[in-house]
């Protein structure tokens, strides 16, 4: 028993409102970055707010000692994923992002704002090739605020003039 697919099919659907998503429901307000610190690695930067280039790709800090706010996307503190960037290395040697990956999953990032500072948990760790790294996972929605590092990883490609890979750094934001 079925439906065949060239005759009309006439559905009821009840007149009820749908009950609210309690996730939904839990609006935070984010901060506008400031600075950045991982224990950790040792690492802390001052926060640059940047957003496209000219060619379309996500602009990047361009000095090696500072990171990246994607500031048209989500901010830290925000439902959904801010991200951050910066590099891993420059001509002259080691860049801000040069220990990422010896971070270990439940190390901390601290995000300075002007009146207030937000923790988050690492989660994830996952280095990527460039052509698969999956852009609406690492820009997109959450239900609950995270922050998304990235920088290059893998083998230096002359032709491509950047490395191979990006590895991808996740986090969720600690509750106060």
């Amino acid at each position: 028993m079925g439906f065949a697919l060239d005759e009309p099919v006439s559905v009821r659907v009840p007149q009820t409102t749908p009950a609210e998503n309690p996730i939904n429901g839990l609006k935070r307000t984010g901060i506008k970055p400031s600075s950045l610190k991982i224990p950790a690695i040792d690492v802390e930067a001052q926060i640059q707010h940047l957003g496209v280039t000219e060619n379309g790709e996500m602009a990047v800090p361009n000095n090696i000692e500072d990171v990246s706010w994607f500031s048209p996307g989500y901010e830290p503190g925000e439902n959904g994923r801010s991200v951050i960037a910066g590099h891993v290395d420059g001509v002259d040697g080691p860049a801000i992002f040069w220990d990422l990956a010896k971070l270990q999953l439940g190390d901390e990032v601290v995000i300075q704002g002007e009146e207030k500072t937000l923790t988050f948990k690492i989660h994830t760790m996952e280095s990527v090739p460039l052509d698969l790294a999956d852009v609406t996972k690492v820009f997109g929605y959450t239900s609950s605020p995270e922050l998304v590092m990235i920088t290059c990883s893998g083998t230096y490609d002359f032709e491509r003039g950047t490395r191979e890979e990006r590895l991808i750094v996740y986090a969720s934001l600690i509750e106060e």
